[in-house]
C-alpha cells in the first residue's frame, strides 16, 4: 500500500533511476537569449500558412523537450531530474495522481487542489513543449521513466501539432554530423526578415536562409570561400541560437508522430 506522499515516492523512485531521460536538459518555449530556449527552432521548420491539428495521442515521453515557461521550476541547464527534486511542490497532490499518470489523460483535471486546466502539449516536427501543466508533466516523466520503462508514454495526451515546411526537417538533419554545430537567427535582410541557418564543422561554417520552404545557401564573411559573399549579420548584432541535440533527436525521432497523425481522422484547430 502506497503511504508516502505522492510527491515523495516519485523523488524516491527517480533517485533509484538512472534512465538517461531524466538528465537531459529541459528547454524553455520562449525566445530568452540563453541557449536553452525552443521558441527560435520552432520558427525555423513552423510553415507559416498550414493548419494547427489538435489531437489525443500517445507521447513518448523522450519527445517531451521544453516546459511553457520557467514557472519557478526550472534554471539554466536544469534536467528532468533536478527539476523533480528541487522544483516541484506537490502542494494538493492527492495519491490519484498515479491514476492519472497511467491512465488515458484526454481532456482529465489534474487532481490536486488549485490545478488549472487540462494537460495541453505542443508539437513542432515531433519536439514537443507544454502549453498547460508544467508541475504535472514533469511529475508524469519522472513517474513513467521509473515505473514504466516498457512503456514511456503520455497515454492519450491533448497535443497541438504545429505545421511543418515540407521536407525542411529532413535538410537540416542531412547537414548534421559527428561534431556539427547548429545555430539559427532571424534578422532583417533586403528582402525583409528572414530566418537562418548557421552549420560549423570545424573551421567549415556555412550559412542558409529558409526560403520559400527550403535552405537556400548565402555567403557571409564568417566564410572564408565564396567569391559571391554577401555581408549577413555583418554588426554581428543578431542573436544565434545554438540548436540543442535533444531538439535534432526529436525531429530524428518523429515516427511516433507521423504514424499517429496518419491513422486518425485529423481536423484543423481553430486555435
Amino acid at each position: 500500500m502506497v503511504t508516502s506522499a505522492p510527491l515523495s515516492l516519485i523523488r524516491e523512485r527517480v533517485r533509484d533511476c538512472r534512465d538517461p531521460i531524466l538528465d537531459t536538459e529541459v528547454l524553455l518555449d520562449n525566445h530568452s537569449p540563453e541557449p536553452y530556449c525552443l521558441g527560435p527552432f520552432a520558427d525555423l521548420v513552423r510553415d507559416p500558412d498550414g493548419q494547427l491539428l489538435r489531437e489525443e495521442i500517445d507521447v513518448p515521453i523522450r519527445a517531451v523537450v521544453a516546459l511553457g515557461r520557467g514557472d519557478g521550476l526550472l534554471g539554466n541547464r536544469d534536467t528532468w531530474r533536478t527539476i523533480i527534486d528541487r522544483g516541484l511542490h506537490g502542494n494538493g497532490w492527492t495519491h490519484d495522481v498515479f491514476d492519472y499518470f497511467d491512465g488515458e489523460i484526454c481532456d482529465r483535471y489534474f487532481p490536486a487542489d488549485g490545478a488549472n486546466g487540462i494537460l495541453e502539449l505542443y508539437s513542432v516536427g515531433g519536439a514537443v513543449q507544454c502549453g498547460n501543466g508544467n508541475h504535472r508533466l514533469a511529475g508524469a516523466i519522472g513517474w513513467i521513466a521509473s515505473t514504466r520503462p516498457h512503456d514511456p508514454v503520455l497515454r492519450k495526451a491533448r497535443v497541438y501539432v504545429g505545421p511543418v515546411l515540407p521536407g525542411i526537417i529532413a535538410s537540416i538533419l542531412a547537414l548534421r554530423s559527428p561534431g556539427t554545430e547548429m545555430a539559427c537567427a532571424a534578422g532583417f535582410t533586403g528582402r525583409g526578415t528572414e530566418t537562418f541557418l548557421r552549420v560549423r564543422q570545424g573551421r567549415d561554417v556555412k550559412t542558409y536562409a529558409v526560403r520559400d520552404g527550403v535552405l537556400e545557401q548565402r555567403f557571409d564573411w564568417r566564410e572564408s570561400d565564396g567569391s559571391q559573399r554577401r555581408p549577413i549579420d555583418h554588426e554581428g548584432a543578431w542573436h544565434w541560437w545554438t540548436l540543442p541535440d535533444q531538439v535534432l533527436n526529436a525531429w530524428a525521432d518523429a515516427g511516433w508522430l507521423d504514424r499517429q497523425i496518419r491513422s486518425l481522422p485529423v481536423a484543423p484547430c481553430a486555435a
